[in-house]
């Protein structure tokens, strides 16, 4: 997207509704939502081919009809790779093109060749997904690599170097994350710690049993996107809906958790991010009502929303239970209703 088209960027490592573990691509916010779709252009970052082009028309989250949009790969080199998602329209000379294969008609799909700086598409209304991929590097804390279903997400790397660096400034000073490493980080996998991703025994790793509702079985407990200082407790399956809390408080850090350390409580609260320069303007629940400039930080809310039992029960394996609506003191162990989950 052009600069002054952008709001402000986010980085790796979200985390919201079915996105439970941490995100591999970041968000460019546009600068005016209110505009409407197709308001601004999205441009390829590289020379390359267009290897996939993939329509969407319902909502992942809800399973519910919306508006078509889009995802697109783009092949750099044979190991090198860059994604956008959420287009809310691509260019007509490239729908033309991928429509020749549809059904068998023209045959096989061979691809589209762009170059730097080609339209590709349009965006408005909401984000734009974006994400970099060199498979001549693998991230090191993913410490079961084949319960990964989706291969491109141990490869995600930091697009920030790639670019000129006047680019490169530029972009930089639209990220909300301020410390490093500013493209943000998805893979905090410690062997034999809490720290990380988790995935319920038997439902195929990342995934899942069911493509609409894949998942329902993951688990994460990493630390905040944009405030790091800060415990985010994330799970595809609470109550029957995926969500995502902060631990509240001082409470044992999940990168000291072992099997040694036996049981553990944490508080569950909701959290909220508020603009560093405004304390007052709270609650900031959308990227859209973030302004520019805004140096983001969360703090975790004082009523408790649940209590999370863990215990390791081996390197790589954990007992967890979630319950609603109680405190630590009702919470003496776990029901038969606890999961067990793996690397």
């Amino acid at each position: 997207m052009r600069v002054a088209d952008v709001k402000h960027l986010l980085p790796y490592g979200l985390l919201a509704g079915a996105h439970v573990t941490p995100i591999d691509h970041m968000y460019f916010e546009p600068l005016d939502r209110s505009l409407g779709r197709d308001v601004y252009e999205v441009r390829a970052v590289q020379d390359g081919v267009i290897y996939s082009m993939q329509p969407r028309d319902i909502n992942v989250d809800m399973g519910q009809a919306k508006q078509r949009e889009w995802r697109m790969d783009i092949a750099h080199s044979c190991t090198f790779t860059s994604y956008f998602d959420l287009l809310t329209s691509i260019d007509p000379l490239l729908e033309a093109e991928w429509n020749k294969t549809q059904g068998g008609r023209m045959g096989r799909w061979e691809g589209i060749q762009v170059k730097a700086g080609q339209l590709v598409g349009r965006i408005g209304a909401q984000t734009l997904d974006f994400g970099v991929y060199n498979y001549e590097v693998t991230l090191p804390g993913f410490i079961v690599p084949s319960h990964y279903n989706e291969e491109w997400k141990l490869h995600t790397v930091d697009p920030f170097p790639y670019f000129p660096a006047e680019v490169r400034e530029s972009l930089l000073a639209k990220m909300l994350r301020r410390v490093e490493p500013r493209a943000g980080k998805i893979d905090y996998d410690i062997d034999g710690k809490l720290v990380g991703n988790w995935f319920q025994v038997g439902t195929r790793g990342y995934e899942g049993l069911r493509q609409e509702k894949y998942w329902d079985g993951h688990l994460s407990v990493v630390p905040d996107a944009l405030d790091p200082t800060q415990w985010r407790f994330s799970i595809g399956n609470f109550g029957g809906t995926a969500r995502q809390f902060g631990i509240k408080g001082n409470m044992l850090n999940p990168s000291e958790v072992s099997v040694d350390t036996g049981m553990v409580k944490y508080d569950l609260t909701y959290f909220e991010y508020y603009a560093v320069n405004e304390p007052s303007r709270r609650g900031l629940g959308s990227s859209s009502s973030i302004r520019p400039g805004d140096e983001i930080a969360s703090s975790n809310m004082t009523q408790i929303q649940g209590i999370a039992l863990v215990q390791m029960t081996g390197p790589r394996t954990l007992k967890c239970e979630v319950f609603l609506a109680k405190n630590a003191a009702e919470v003496t162990g776990f029901s038969t209703a606890a999961k067990v989950y793996e690397r």
